[in-house]
């Protein structure tokens, strides 16, 4: 389709050429005929002219034969002339500059524009696009080792490229290749920088590297969990991870609130009537136990109510991301727990309890804590020049429920 479009452009462009040409040089011949009617016009009242002087008396007859004379090989010149130029025309037509430059740049068209393409052209994107549908399409196992060497030639190729190791990853777990997967995930994280897009890899990583481990969360699986909540604290896989540990720990209600953050992103079907079936076993769960699954929401531990809102005269795009952290005054500036925001969800009010953990510590570790609010315009929970913030006074988060304020004002320098 690509290619016929493209040719479809290369025609009007052709046209826009030719027929100029062509209009030109019918003109041309319009022109000569409408000089030959100018000059037989002039001939005939300049004659019109002497034979009226001649009647008046004023010129004698010898001069009027000598002017109509002269007259009429004027005339005679005049046609032989216009009836010469249409004949030098055509003679000269395809080797005149002002009509053989424009055929050679029509000629031209078609090598130029492809050297051109091959110079500043989106092949290459074209190419990407083209393996991203064919590793979405592949169903069989051949068709994903077809995928893989074709892949590992553009790797060669274009090795800076982190969407090829990405779809590099996504064929080797279709032909069941889990060991490989992580090296190229990790390739495909440190290479594409979007905030998303890279939650997403890093999130698929965390996943995989917890399944290679026998579903433990090993160092190396805590680090990507930790990495990705900074990007995004919803991340899906992240919190399919997070939701089974908290089962296997027999925290039903911890694993509730991630089901229910999953379930969010999910569309009707089976894999919501899954998730909507897990939530209703822990719940059951919880009422034989005596729990109270659905008994005002009781949470153990710290609970803090942060009212978010933007400063008055600060305009910010509606999808700027806001972090919204609590972290120990006393510790490493690693987040206790993480809320994540847009700009257009402002003012609202979150929630801050142990369930919104981003590491190995949580809010019932520290003594004292601080809320920041990062509106971030790089999309990252990494702080840098540019962010506006807001942030809290230390205070105990106790165990119970606390309520406090941020507003998010301040130019991070």
């Amino acid at each position: 389709m690509f290619w016929f479009y493209s040719a479809a452009l290369l025609i009007v462009a052709a046209l826009f050429v030719l027929v100029p040409l062509w209009r030109f040089h019918r003109r041309g011949g319009a022109d000569a005929a409408q000089r030959e009617r100018t000059n037989l016009l002039i001939f005939q009242e300049r004659l019109a002219e002497l034979e009226a002087e001649r009647a008046a008396g004023t010129m004698e007859e010898e001069n009027f034969i000598a002017l109509r004379l002269e007259l009429e090989r004027s005339l005679l010149a005049d046609v032989d002339a216009t009836a010469a130029q249409p004949a030098a025309q055509a003679r000269t037509s395809w080797l005149s500059p002002s009509r053989l430059l424009p055929l050679l740049m029509v000629l031209l068209t078609i090598p130029t524009s492809l050297v051109l393409y091959q110079q500043w052209g989106y092949h290459e994107e074209l190419a990407l696009a083209d393996l991203f549908e064919r590793t979405q399409r592949a169903e069989t196992p051949e068709e994903s080792r077809d995928l893989i060497y074709a892949l590992g030639d553009q790797i060669e190729e274009h090795g800076d490229n982190g969407w090829l190791w990405y779809f590099m990853a996504q064929n080797l777990i279709k032909v069941g290749q889990f060991p490989e997967v992580p090296m190229f995930l990790d390739r495909a994280a440190g290479l594409i920088e979007q905030p998303q897009d890279k939650s997403m890899i890093l999130g698929q990583q965390a996943f995989i590297e917890y399944l290679l481990a026998g579903q433990q969360v090993t160092d190396i699986v805590q680090g990507l969990v930790e990495q990705t909540q900074l990007l995004d604290a919803n991340q899906y896989l992240v919190m399919q991870i997070l939701a089974t540990e908290a089962q296997k720990q027999d925290d039903y209600q911890g694993a509730i609130t991630y089901w229910r953050r999953m379930l969010q992103q999910v569309p009707t079907g089976p894999e919501a009537d899954a998730l909507r079936e897990a939530i209703a076993m822990a719940q059951a769960t919880l009422a034989d136990a005596g729990a109270g699954a659905g008994s005002d929401g009781a949470v153990s531990g710290p609970v803090i109510n942060v009212a978010v809102s933007l400063a008055e005269g600060i305009e910010l795009p509606p999808q700027t991301r806001v972090f919204v952290s609590a972290l120990d005054v006393n510790g490493r500036g690693q987040p206790l727990a993480a809320q994540l925001l847009t700009v257009a969800d402002l003012p609202v009010t979150v929630t801050l309890s142990d369930r919104d953990a981003v590491g190995a510590f949580n809010l019932s570790s520290a003594e004292s804590v601080f809320v920041v609010a990062t509106a971030s315009v790089s999309g990252t929970a990494n702080v840098q020049s540019g962010d506006r913030q807001g942030r809290s006074e230390g205070f105990d988060p106790g165990e119970g429920h606390t309520d406090i304020q941020v507003v998010i004002a301040d130019l991070v320098p």
